[in-house]
């Protein structure tokens, strides 16, 4: 990847042919954040070049994290008290998605092109939502009394029973609510105007990680667009891991999740047993 786009640089001074094809390198600064005991974040820099760049072409760069399974519930009032109704299951939402562009993304392309490349927060979560069955049916098993749906369908031609379907504007609440825990916790960010075009045809991308960065495996994918649609991508890897002592507690709960869960109740008892000592002495 490095050897890449050196080549893609030195070719920036050459004079270039009208009609070249449109092409993108990119790599990331660095391919591996450790996350030690005193991790407070950390700054990525994506850089790269283009091949056949025109003024009305803008860059696109998203950071996706890895893939988790979600369950998200509605709060409701019952009998004076809170309780989680309503639930729904999204499988393999991003753990961490940034998003970073040249301008505005509302004046790079339209929300059809967007939702059609799965660019964009809100066209990532609905791509999830759509992917987990068709047309926005969802399993029975995921639905409780209190999920609002449209009347249960007509039965299919060979006698087996079709499930509910869901209204798009009830699944957008809890889209809009999987929005909002995201971006309280850092884990979903939209720089606008977060990409740099250089001359020459460069480009550079910085990119934040916050303090509660998931581990996994990342993917940078860079987008060249023109008129709307994008001609041209590349993609590179991130890998966030855990390191120092911060690695083998994770390794310990994961690996042996019973012995840690006992190793934290002997020292939640050997703490009270000091700070008793320590009272009692006074």
């Amino acid at each position: 990847m490095i050897a890449s786009l050196a080549l893609a640089l030195t070719l920036q001074g050459q004079p270039q042919i009208a009609t070249e094809a449109p092409g993108i390198v990119a790599a990331l600064t660095q391919e591996t954040v450790e996350i030690r005991e005193d991790f407070d974040g950390a700054e990525l820099v994506l850089y790269g070049a283009t091949r056949g760049l025109t003024i009305q072409d803008e860059i696109v760069v998203v950071l996706r994290g890895p893939g988790r399974d979600l369950r998200v519930m509605q709060k409701r009032r019952s009998f004076g008290i809170w309780v989680n109704a309503s639930p729904l299951e999204f499988d393999d939402v991003p753990s961490y998605y940034a998003i970073a562009t040249s301008l505005p993304l509302e004046t790079i392309a339209g929300p059809a092109e967007l939702e059609r490349s799965g660019i964009g927060l809100q066209a990532m979560l609905e791509a999830n939502a759509t992917a987990m069955e068709p047309s926005w049916l969802l399993s029975a098993s995921t639905l409780t009394a209190e999920t609002p749906v449209i009347e249960q369908p007509a039965a299919a031609p060979d006698g087996a029973d079709v499930p509910p379907l869901i209204r798009r504007d009830a699944v957008a609440d809890y889209l809009a609510a999987i929005a909002r825990a995201g971006r309280r916790d850092n884990v979903f960010a939209e720089a606008q105007r977060g990409v740099e075009i250089l001359d020459g045809g460069l480009f550079r991308a910085t990119i934040a990680l916050p303090p509660l960065t998931p581990v996994g495996n990342y993917v940078a994918e860079v987008y060249l667009f023109r008129d709307g649609r994008p001609i041209a991508s590349r993609s590179a890897s991130l890998r966030v891991e855990k390191a120092g002592i911060e690695r083998f507690f994770y390794e310990f709960a994961h690996d042996l999740p019973t012995i840690y869960g006992l190793f934290c109740v002997l020292m939640a008892m050997l703490a009270g047993y000091l700070a008793n000592l320590a009272f009692n002495r006074r």
